[in-house]
């Protein structure tokens, strides 16, 4: 299992820091919530270095399969608690067009590696920020424009290049690739 060690030879799984990162990620949100603040800042880099730890090293563990879930809950909670709080005409849709643009770009990752065609290029996750990142600035954002309609246009410009860049790349993926589209129950072609 990816374990990091801890003083004393303890180690912590690598589902133990994904687990953390996303607890002090989304306890960092009330203050925020309650008045705007930075607070919520400090707690996705927090939860951006506990990824980092679990992810260090190659994922074998039992229960390394709960990383990306754990991702995908921080990352979407922390996103749409602070829309659905702000209270600004169209933050929750700009929101949940952020929330469909990274989910889509995770269901385009898993249908690649089904289909034995590798990971999508290491550039679109660097430019979409990755999980860490996108967390990190919608909670720059919030602490930015608490309330106001800063936010939304933030929210709105995020989802839209985050859009463009997976829709893009996952277009001229399938298009170019010599990957077999095929049927998920039979495993037939399409």
């Amino acid at each position: 299992a990816a374990r990091v060690p801890l003083p004393g030879g303890a180690r912590v799984p690598a589902p133990g820091w994904a687990a953390l990162g996303v607890l002090v990620l989304l306890a960092t949100l009330p203050p925020v919530l309650a008045e705007g603040s930075w607070f919520a800042v400090l707690g996705a880099l927090g939860y951006g270095i506990a990824a980092g730890l679990a992810a260090a090293r190659p994922l074998r563990g039992r229960l390394d399969w709960l990383l990306p879930p754990l991702f995908r809950a921080g990352e979407y909670l922390t996103i749409l608690l602070l829309a659905a709080h702000s209270e600004v005409n169209g933050a929750l849709p700009a929101a949940f067009c952020l929330v469909a643009a990274s989910a889509y770009h995770h269901y385009d990752t898993v249908y690649r590696l089904r289909g034995g065609a590798g990971a999508p290029p290491r550039w679109l996750v660097t430019a979409t920020g990755g999980h860490e990142g996108r967390a990190l600035a919608v909670t720059v954002a919030a602490a930015l424009w608490p309330g106001g309609q800063g936010f939304t246009i933030a929210l709105a410009v995020l989802a839209g290049a985050v859009a463009l860049l997976v829709l893009g790349e996952s277009i001229r993926f399938w298009i170019s690739s010599q990957a077999p589209a095929v049927h998920d129950e039979t495993g037939e072609p399409a």
